[in-house]
């Protein structure tokens, strides 16, 4: 892996990497500790099928960490300097692990994350925040990421261990923001539906509609590619209606080999409970919309069937 070296020597070989290469930015190796790695691992969760990708794999000791605590997950490392993935891949060899761990010699902003569950990186920390949008782009929802000593800025972790040196982890949220529409069957009537929602990474809100009646959507969360959500709204003949909305975000993009995770749509089930009646379960399935049906014309025939308040007249 690749952190900054704590040296006073550091300052000399920064002044000659960056006149050299003026415009682009990168880590120096430098050894950390199993008992560091072992950390940033155990918060990963490891399982049986996870495929981990350390971006500036350094010496490998993530991929064969991550190897050695879990015999069936896959590892996969990235380095820029191929005198360390040649040591690397044998390494792998030595320990006989070579069969599922594996390490390339690329620049960490081609990499390729289509497989990923688990990405990890020790870098510096304004090179780990030039990372994430390709993280956030091309690893699919649900992806955990882990980064040791340093966080990815703005986007705040799913969960930390606090001591020092403190580590990270954030689940990858789908791409969600924009316009959605469905239709809902409702006691034998049709009803189309529509929300925008507007998206913080994993934080979720928005505005929902419902014929010509539109609310504030409640209760939003967004994790990985589960997506849920209340609306409370009024449907003709039934009245105030409760909605709870919950299902997986779904994607059919494939740019150049790497899966976006910019979602096509929803599918799950929309709990319905009309304020004079019982709840049921309806199959719920939304689609991205390039027109959304809330920004459609609403008119004003609902405020012509409303009854008027009568403004006392002063005596």
């Amino acid at each position: 892996m690749r952190i900054v070296p704590m040296l006073a020597t550091a300052t000399v070989v920064v002044a000659a990497v960056v006149d050299v290469f003026p415009q682009e930015r990168f880590s120096f190796f430098y050894p950390s500790t199993p008992a560091s790695v072992e950390r940033m691992l155990k918060l990963a969760e490891l399982r049986d099928d996870d495929v981990v990708i350390d971006l500036g794999s350094g010496d490998g000791l993530i991929p064969l960490t991550a190897a050695r605590m879990n015999a069936r997950l896959r590892g996969r490392g990235v380095d820029i300097d191929p005198k360390l993935v040649d040591e690397s891949n044998q390494r792998a060899r030595d320990t006989g692990v070579a069969d599922r761990v594996r390490f390339e010699h690329r620049n960490a902003f081609d990499a390729d994350l289509r497989e990923a569950t688990v990405v990890t990186m020790w870098l510096f920390p304004e090179l780990m925040r030039l990372l994430r949008p390709v993280i956030l782009e091309r690893a699919r929802p649900g992806t955990r990421v882990i980064t040791s000593t340093w966080d990815l800025g703005g986007w705040k972790p799913d969960k930390m261990l606090g001591e020092e040196p403190q580590v990270y982890l954030w689940i990858v949220p789908a791409r969600v923001e924009g316009g959605w529409d469905w239709d809902l069957t409702v006691s034998g009537k049709q009803i189309p539906y529509g929300v925008v929602l507007e998206q913080h990474f994993q934080q979720i809100e928005g505005s929902g509609r419902a014929g010509d009646r539109r609310e504030e959507l409640m209760s939003a969360t967004l994790r990985g590619a589960d997506i849920a959500f209340t609306l409370n709204i009024t449907l003709d003949g039934l009245g105030l209606t409760k909605h709870e909305f919950s299902g997986k975000v779904e994607s059919d993009r494939d740019d150049g080999g790497n899966r976006g995770n910019r979602a096509d749509r929803i599918v799950g089930t929309a709990r319905v409970t009309p304020s004079q009646g019982e709840t049921f379960t309806l199959p719920w399935r939304a689609q991205r919309s390039a027109e959304p049906r809330y920004f459609a014309p609403t008119g004003t025939a609902l405020f012509e069937r409303q009854p008027q308040l009568q403004v006392p007249q002063d005596r």
